[in-house]
């Protein structure tokens, strides 16, 4: 197998290779003007070569440096040197999404992560971008407890007309695409939350909803199979996936910010419902003991004689 030779660019210095995908191929490096660790998205030196590839890489880092959202990647520089073209963005290191659902989510980590991504795309959405590539291996860590959304390589801005696809081309990835991202028909905001809905999906019981033997057939699935139900113990979010994996999108939650109210409520988390039952258990108990006391008083106290006239 050829080694793969390391780029060579102004002001950063790069030390290994932390991720790899069919378009990119990710590095962390320091940006030497400031001792930073960064993590250094490269565009592959064929894809580099083809003007379609090359825009759509440079589009995608403008439309993150102008989403500034704590749920959101932070891009620090974005540029090409000869036909070297990057993105210098946050370095994330506590890992990402896919890693801990092979590790195993509570309910209610699965819950707050949803949260934090459907609050993140609201605001993407409200700037009238779209990502269309949501699956758990984009959203990343801060630390333990913050979700990220990144690689917003494939995103659309709705403002922006200028065609970057090729006719007919289906962008996206199959175990997570939207019925209409599979038609290849115009899609909205709603096909990320379809999305988000078969990662939510995943988080609670560790597989996709559907599953075939390649992508045409995932993607048919998507389009015609009906919605799975889930086991006993988390059937209280069914209604969610029925909204968020409906066929029709406009069936689905309007905003990612719906979404994010919905799931939240304390009938579909018990673990909400329990500490707000902590929470009044003293004034509970003691109004009890109030309303106790008063009665045995009242049974006991002694009656007044009553004089004759």
């Amino acid at each position: 197998m050829e080694k793969m030779e390391t780029p060579r660019i102004p002001g950063y210095r790069i030390e290994r290779i932390i991720g790899k995908g069919a378009m990119s191929t990710v590095y962390l490096a320091v940006q030497e003007s400031l001792e930073r660790r960064v993590a250094l998205k490269v565009l592959t030196p064929k894809l580099a070569a083809d003007p379609t590839f090359h825009k759509r890489f440079i589009k995608e880092g403008r439309i993150i440096a102008k989403l500034g959202h704590p749920h959101i990647v932070t891009i620090f520089d974005t540029g090409n040197c000869h036909d070297i073209y990057y993105i210098a963005m946050e370095y994330l290191e506590a890992g990402t999404l896919k890693e801990r659902i092979k590790a195993g989510l509570t309910p209610e980590q699965a819950v707050n992560i949803l949260c934090q991504v459907a609050q993140a795309l609201d605001y993407a959405h409200r700037q009238n971008c779209i990502h269309r590539d949501i699956k758990p291996a984009n959203i990343l860590f801060r630390n333990q407890e913050m979700a990220v959304l990144s690689d917003f390589g494939i995103a659309k801005n709705l403002e922006d007309k200028t065609q970057l696809t090729a006719v007919g081309w289906r962008l996206g990835t199959p175990n997570y695409m939207s019925p209409e991202q599979a038609l290849g028909k115009p899609v909205d905001s709603r096909c990320d939350l379809y999305s988000l809905g078969v990662v939510f999906y995943e988080m609670l019981t560790g597989t996709r909803p559907y599953q075939g033997a390649d992508a045409f057939e995932i993607a048919l699935m998507h389009v015609k199979e009906p919605i799975p139900t889930l086991p006993d113990p988390l059937r209280r979010f069914q209604p969610v996936i029925e909204r968020l994996l409906a066929k029709n999108p406009e069936a689905r939650f309007p905003s990612g910010e719906e979404l994010a109210q919905v799931v939240r409520s304390p009938v579909l988390v018990p673990g909400a419902a329990r500490s707000a039952w902590r929470q009044a258990q003293p004034w509970i108990l003691a109004a009890l003991l109030a309303g106790l006391a008063a009665l045995l008083t009242y049974s006991f106290w002694p009656a007044t004689p009553v004089t004759p006239p």
